[in-house]
């Protein structure tokens, strides 16, 4: 009986060895923490986007959309905007037609036309002014479902990102990025 006592007591002492271990190590983590410290070369621009949502849409419906979006640059020099995804915009809209305003400059893109253009900026911010014309292909060709697809992109030129190959004014390339859901 008294080896029976003493494998209990051990059992008990062990059992609360454990739960102040437990209580000692705690749970799990409280709090996480994630940052990034950009180096001077990264730290060329800041833009605040606009997400364009045009809503329901019916073939051959037409409307228009006006939206703003600012940047900050840190480094004057020429950039690159480009039109994404112009082989998507030219199957399901028989006319779309993007106006970007940005400082002096006014640059006019389409599917069908042009989808780049590179111009010059001065540091400093600028609100853009984006205005889009559209109508809905009578039979559109593509995903009912479309969901912040990035189609305009701003980027400084020369640095491994130009769509045109660095050549203004030009037809630039689609990129596949983004949600396209059918």
């Amino acid at each position: 009986m008294k080896t029976t006592l003493l494998g209990i007591a051990l059992l008990l002492l062990g059992a609360g060895a454990g739960a102040t271990a437990a209580g000692v190590m705690g749970y799990g983590p409280l709090a996480y923490i994630s940052f990034h410290i950009p180096s001077a070369s990264e730290q060329q621009v800041t833009i605040i986007p606009t997400y364009l949502n045009l809503g329901n849409l019916s073939a051959g419906q037409k409307g228009n959309y006006t939206t703003n979006a600012t940047i900050t640059l840190t480094h004057s020099g020429n950039y690159s905007i480009n039109l994404l995804h112009s082989e998507l915009f030219d199957n399901l809209f028989s006319s779309f037609t993007i106006i970007v305003y940005i400082g002096d400059n006014q640059v006019v893109l389409s599917p069908e036309g042009l989808h780049s253009a590179v111009f010059y900026l001065s540091n400093g911010t600028y609100n853009i002014n984006i205005v889009l014309y559209y109508q809905v292909a009578q039979q559109p060709q593509g995903p009912s479902n479309v969901t912040n697809l990035p189609f305009l992109i701003l980027h400084p030129v020369g640095h491994g990102h130009d769509h045109d190959n660095g050549v203004g004014n030009q037809q630039g390339n689609d990129d596949n990025q983004g949600d396209e859901s059918s």
